[in-house]
């Protein structure tokens, strides 16, 4: 069959429903006015459908908006409206129920956790629908649900079929596309754009390596990480890049075939103040009530994971009135460290700490084998930052204690520390494993898994625990001791 044209899908699935085996529609006044749609288009989309075999046959029967969409209806408008494709296995046979096609579709493609307890005629939920259609644009629930609230949807238990119409017409506005093309660009500060689409970039093109390769600008700066979805919107994305010269021009190329000239932001991020946390690293903070939010809090892709500290931004990136400044990624991001009377040096940011546990405080390291002089007043500075206050004196940190390791498999170990640091304290540490057969294996921390006291550490270079073989545990640098740890693989 024809692949459908997904506008006119939508088209007709805004003034049409599904029943039973065929799609009995109507156009009514009340539906074109919501819909905003002409009857001209509708009886084009219409005709389009049943064209394509889509729709067949053409009945007067009343749309019955009102009334309650089912699981099999809200599945049907799912596959039609979001163009999920079907497999083979999809097919329905001729005994079996008119919806089994979709249901098997939505089921290839993850949307149903258990399709054989399925329930088709049963009303649809709108927190399991907004699941589902958030799954099937491979967005998050959260921005679902702001589209849902926006329409006014979902404040009941069940959703009627006109509401579940308007709200595939918003969500079509989702679909992701390897044609999208760039409507507007501005700079937000002086580490990155945002960008608006017609369309949300497939996640193939949402990659690094990809992204670097399709946003040009000249003069030359570069994407430090991905573009990533705002939480909230159909397609805005936050695009971090290397810091913008000031008072200058760019011209973005996008895939070779788009063209923008872009003005560059000399805004700098502001931050509240700077403190020491380890022997070679120190912090520098924000707060969301003073106007500045993290990136991680609302995009898209940590939506699910952030619970009450998620957010959507309104319009010109207001959170209940007040304006935002966003952090970007601070991916590849330094710093100046300048201790008093000495010379300044170049510090990095660590990885994965710039929100973490809630709290908005990226951390910078030293270089290996350098560390904080106790006494030292040290002063941070930034090309892209600013402090309010900017300096900390250095004090004498004992290191982090390993209390335990214990064996998760034969390439991962759980390394427990005498009590939790209440912080992300392990990123980027390492400790090594020294075997009685004379081997040597060095885990380094899986980023974001610490859980209290316990963080995850992977066996590097292909390394294994060999079973019956006991392990000294010796940290890799300063940043902790341990004290006779062993391990005895499995």
């Amino acid at each position: 069959m024809k692949k459908m044209n997904r506008k006119a899908a939508v088209m007709a699935i805004a003034v049409l429903m599904g029943g039973g085996s065929v799609l009995s529609f109507q156009s009514t006044a009340a539906a074109a006015q919501e819909t905003a749609m002409d009857s001209d288009a509708v009886r084009q989309a219409i005709a389009q459908l049943v064209s394509q075999g889509v729709l067949h046959g053409a009945g007067e029967g009343h749309m019955q908006e009102e009334r309650h969409v089912t699981n099999a209806e809200a599945v049907k408008m799912i596959v039609l409206a979001l163009g999920l494709k079907p497999s083979q296995e999809a097919a329905a046979q001729p005994s079996e129920p008119w919806y089994t096609a979709y249901v098997n579709t939505a089921a290839a493609h993850k949307l149903l956790e258990d399709s054989s307890k399925f329930l088709p005629n049963q009303p649809a939920d709108p927190s399991e629908l907004a699941a589902m259609i958030a799954k099937a644009l491979q967005r998050d629930v959260k921005s679902v649900q702001y589209w849902m609230n926006g329409l006014q949807i979902g404040q009941e238990q069940h959703i009627s079929r006109g509401d579940t119409a308007r709200l595939f017409v918003a969500a079509e506005k989702a679909v992701r596309s390897e044609h999208a093309q760039i409507v507007s660009v501005k700079a937000l500060n002086k580490i990155a754009f945002e960008m608006t689409f017609d369309r949300p970039l497939t996640l193939a093109d949402e990659a690094l390596a990809a992204a670097q390769a399709n946003f040009i600008f000249e003069p030359g700066i570069k994407l430090v990480n991905q573009p990533r979805l705002k939480t909230g919107s159909f397609a805005t994305y936050i695009v971090p890049v290397q810091t913008m010269q000031p008072d200058h021009e760019y011209t973005l190329t996008y895939k070779g075939q788009q063209t923008f000239r872009v003005a560059s932001s000399g805004e700098m991020i502001q931050l509240k103040s700077t403190r020491q946390v380890t022997n070679d690293t120190f912090e520098v903070d924000s707060f969301r009530a003073d106007g500045v939010i993290d990136y991680g809090y609302v995009i898209s892709a940590y939506a699910g994971g952030r619970g009450a500290n998620a957010a959507v931004l309104e319009e010109g990136n207001t959170l209940q009135g007040q304006t935002m400044q966003i952090i970007p990624s601070l991916a590849a991001r330094q710093a100046t460290l300048t201790p008093e009377g000495g010379q300044p040096v170049t510090v990095n940011y660590v990885g994965f700490t710039q929100s973490t546990d809630g709290r908005q405080e990226p951390k910078f390291r030293l270089p290996a084998g350098t560390a904080l002089q106790p006494g030292v007043k040290y002063t941070v500075t930034s090309d892209w930052f600013e402090l309010e206050n900017n300096t900390f004196v250095a004090e004498q940190i004992e290191p982090l204690q390993i209390a335990a390791v214990s064996q998760t498999d034969e390439r991962v170990v759980a390394v427990t520390l005498s009590a939790d640091p209440g912080d992300e304290l392990f990123a980027y540490r390492s400790i090594e494993l020294k075997g009685s057969d004379g081997t040597v294996l060095t885990a380094q921390y899986r980023v974001q898994t610490r859980k209290g006291d316990t963080g995850v550490f992977d066996i590097q270079n292909d390394g294994r625990l060999a079973s019956g073989v006991t392990y000294e545990v010796v940290p890799v640098g300063t940043w902790a001791t341990a004290d006779s740890v062993k391990l005895t693989a499995k």
